[in-house]
């Protein structure tokens, strides 16, 4: 895939909109403060951050089901191979990173010559009375950046750079309830949004809003291509939703 595919019209490699919140300044450290094409691993609001600042954006993933932002493209893919051309992207953003072999040399395949794989994890401020007592609710997925020496060791990306952003955010009630599906320990089911209302009607009463603090802690390396074996191209297809 190249970038004359994607036909979002971006002008990639300017400057995207001087970022203001911490998620904004996050997004725009994990492709390199310039407007990207970025392929986006799994669907989460990372990738409508990206979209909003302009980048051109294909979300790709086992989950994807239904089309979410009107900006982005959509690609449904199954295991560790990624359907897309050799250099189709200048920054590949995964919030799982994949750290095998066959993962890393797919990121690296996919990126241009000094384009960035880059990841995020997030840790909540539990001081705030309704985070702990969501905390309780539905327990806590265990979200682990991977090492930056496992990414270096690969010999396809140089030292990994790290940083972090620090930001509030307010929930309505549809947000919060999104925000506990994302965060929830994968072994609790739906019966816990019925506890995350309660709490909401408990402590948003009066201001109509939940208030969160976190931090969201990012890491970016950049590809060496000179080091990657050659393959076939893969094919691509995109899943049109309308």
């Amino acid at each position: 895939m190249n970038r004359s595919a994607l036909a979002l019209g971006t002008a990639v490699g300017v400057a995207p909109p001087e970022p203001r919140t911490g998620a904004e300044r996050a997004a725009a450290w994990l492709v390199g403060d310039t407007l990207s094409c970025v392929l986006h691993l799994g669907d989460t609001p990372m990738a409508y951050v990206l979209a909003d600042q302009g980048h051109e954006v294909i979300v790709a993933g086992d989950d994807v089901t239904t089309p979410r932002h009107r900006n982005i493209f959509y690609v449904r893919t199954q295991g560790e191979r990624l359907p897309f051309s050799p250099e189709a992207f200048d920054a590949v953003v995964a919030p799982h990173v994949n750290d095998s072999p066959t993962a890393l040399a797919e990121y690296a395949r996919v990126l241009r010559a000094d384009g960035l794989l880059s990841t995020m994890s997030r840790t909540y401020d539990d001081s705030i009375p309704w985070m702990r007592k969501l905390h309780d609710v539905v327990g806590q997925r265990t979200s682990a950046q991977p090492s930056p020496n496992a990414l270096a060791a690969s010999g396809l990306f140089v030292d990994a750079e790290v940083d972090e952003f620090g930001t509030w955010e307010e929930l309505d009630l549809p947000a919060a309830l999104r925000f506990a599906a994302q965060v929830k320990d994968p072994s609790r089911g739906d019966e816990i949004f019925s506890a995350v209302r309660d709490l909401f009607t408990t402590y948003a009463s009066q201001s109509g809003a939940l208030r969160m603090r976190h931090q969201t802690h990012c890491l970016r390396a950049r590809v060496i291509r000179e080091n990657l074996l050659d393959e076939p191209e893969p094919e691509t297809t995109l899943l049109d939703f309308t």
